[in-house]
């Protein structure tokens, strides 16, 4: 007790000093200034968006009429939980959209401050990390802030995970309550970012590499001595201790949520629809069927010549011919290239032809029914398979990165590189970002539903449909000010890659030849490492995935690759915290009470 309350004494006596009110009152002001940001953001959805903005909103409002995801249809199991339940907790929460993915942003970027404090003792620079990741121009810019679509949880949830897992790692072999508090933020976390969107498999390549070597780094956490070359000695006097016991049940924590988190999901699921799957657009039988569809030689030399066709006419009329199943919806599949939206008449380009294809299948009398649907697609999936055995189908001589997507040649690997410049170039450089002339599109009560599930208003750029446009969307005054930001950012943006480099060779220099900080700068290097390899991985993915529609490259490229943003970011922030750990400045800027 009196130890207790002689900290405390000594912490009040800190913040009592004029520095540390004056660093308060800043910290305070640079929240709250971005708390009002987010607060009133021009926010603006697109209600005819079916597949997207609709989708999430009509999530949203059927959880909270109590009928989990409403009505089975092909739109009921094809996407993601996470910004729904987010939009849902909100409401019940009584705050505004705005006011939550503020807070969200806020503890996103405190907690990735935080993390580094075992690497930078100066709440003054901390200070600056946390407001470099606080004001970052992506989650500012529309796509990533101001849309009601799930990519403005995106930034956040990626910050964080990484965050958590950077705060775990150097706090590996320390005391065993923060370890159990990195640890736990990353376990909450770490699902809820997974089913954001259904392409997070990129990050868990980092998640793996770096619990597991926090895991062996606990293991051998009482030799202080250890090194590879000494493993058969250290093996030899090897012991557990409780509290290590306790830290590699926390390392694998966050797998078993993500688990737990899949079966729970299924099982809801499984109670309202039927079927035991999370998603079955890219799961389940259909899930296979694309993946057979889309690895099919059409036997003509279509992806030689357009590399956008994914699935040909052709193929669906050999597929029809070995496939009774698919055969029996050939009418509706017909639709899809004359009568329907989707195409008049040509090859549909990119994963379009799957939305198609199941749009087809709910003409024929599917989705209704989750079961008789899943039934039906296992069918033309065992058919198709005992197609490819038996020789009446072949597949086509391609590179796959997925099961779901796209194959490409050699002749295509080039157009990948374009389209990954210039998802760096949006990424590092921060290109195009801005916000504030968005419309609202949708019909009036769609509308007036949506800003009761959201607690905001969209009357300043909900625009009739119906009705002659004769003015543009005019930026709010807090869209301006969101612009001049992202401005200052991408003005510094070259000064700040040249620190950078000087810390990225400071911190390779210091992995070689340094004595007193040799595991500190080998620790940042492994982390720098794995998530150069993390980002180079997200967008090899992102870029083969769009490069089926080189006309919309930019477009595409900005859209899809804002969760590289914090992953860069956290790359450059930890390159600057190199340069801190020189000790020419490292003794200027740690001193006692900084």
């Amino acid at each position: 007790m009196q130890r207790l309350k002689s900290d405390t004494a000594s912490i009040l006596k800190k913040i009592k000093r004029p520095s540390s009110l004056i660093l308060l009152a800043i910290v305070i002001v640079l929240t709250v200034f971005r708390l009002v940001l987010s607060a009133k953001a021009p926010y603006f959805t697109n209600l005819y968006a079916g597949y997207d903005d609709q989708l999430f909103i009509h999530y949203s409002e059927e959880m909270l009429k109590g009928n989990w995801l409403g009505e089975y249809s092909t739109k009921a199991l094809s996407k993601g939980i996470s910004y729904s339940l987010f939009m849902v907790w909100a409401n019940k929460l009584h705050l505004s959209y705005g006011i939550l993915l503020g807070i969200f942003n806020i503890v996103a970027s405190s907690v990735a401050a935080i993390a580094l404090r075992p690497l930078v003792n100066n709440r003054w620079m901390l200070t600056f990390i946390y407001t470099f990741f606080l004001y970052s121009p992506v989650a500012l810019t529309s796509e990533y802030s101001t849309r009601i679509y799930r990519n403005t949880l995106v930034v956040p949830a990626v910050l964080l995970v990484i965050g958590c897992l950077v705060g775990l790692y150097f706090r590996r072999n320390g005391r065993l309550k923060p370890f159990l508090l990195w640890s736990f933020g990353l376990t909450i976390i770490f699902p809820f970012y997974w089913y954001i969107r259904e392409d997070s498999l990129w990050l868990l390549p980092l998640m793996i590499v770096g619990l597991s070597v926090i895991a062996g780094s606990v293991i051998f956490e009482n030799d202080p001595e250890f090194k590879l070359k000494t493993l058969r000695a250290s093996i030899k006097k090897f012991y557990f201790t409780k509290k290590q016991l306790i830290k590699l049940i926390m390392c694998l924590l966050p797998f078993l949520m993500l688990i737990s988190s899949t079966k729970v999901l299924q099982k809801l699921n499984k109670e309202h629809y039927g079927i035991s799957l999370v998603n079955d657009r890219t799961g389940g039988a259909f899930g296979d069927v694309s993946k057979q569809l889309i690895r099919m030689d059409d036997g003509t030399e279509i992806n030689q010549t357009n590399s956008k066709v994914w699935v040909s006419k052709r193929s669906l009329e050999k597929a029809e011919a070995v496939s009774p199943t698919l055969k029996s919806i050939a009418k509706n599949i017909d639709w899809i290239y004359h009568g329907s939206p989707w195409s008049g008449g040509e090859d549909i380009a990119g994963d379009i032809i799957f939305w198609a294809l199941r749009d087809a299948a709910t003409q024929a009398g599917y989705y209704k029914d989750a079961e008789q649907t899943e039934a039906f697609w296992r069918k033309v999936d065992s058919e198709l398979s005992t197609a490819y055995k038996n020789g009446k189908l072949k597949k086509k001589n391609e590179i796959y990165l997925t099961a779901t997507g796209d194959g490409k040649l050699r002749k295509d690997l080039p157009l990948v590189g374009e389209f990954m410049k210039s998802g760096f170039d949006y990424n590092v450089f921060y290109k195009n970002y801005g916000q504030g002339t968005d419309r609202t599109l949708g019909p009036k009560e769609d509308i007036t539903r949506a800003e009761n599930l959201l607690r905001h208003s969209f009357s300043e750029n909900w625009r009739d449909v119906n009705v002659a446009q004769s003015k543009p969307v005019e930026p709010t005054r807090t869209a301006r000010v969101s612009n001049h930001i992202i401005t200052v950012y991408q003005k510094l943006t070259p000064i700040w890659i040249v620190f950078c480099g000087i810390g990225l060779l400071i911190i390779l220099i210091g992995s070689l030849f340094s004595k007193k900080q040799l595991k500190m700068f080998r620790g940042m290097l492994l982390i720098l490492f794995g998530l150069m390899l993390s980002y180079l991985i997200f967008l090899i993915g992102v870029s083969w995935f769009c490069s089926w529609a080189p006309e919309r490259k930019e477009l595409f490229m900005m859209i899809y690759t804002g969760a590289g943003v914090p992953v860069i970011q956290w790359i450059e922030v930890l390159a600057f915290v190199g340069i801190l750990q020189l000790p020419i400045i490292a003794k200027k800027i740690n001193k006692k009470n900084s």
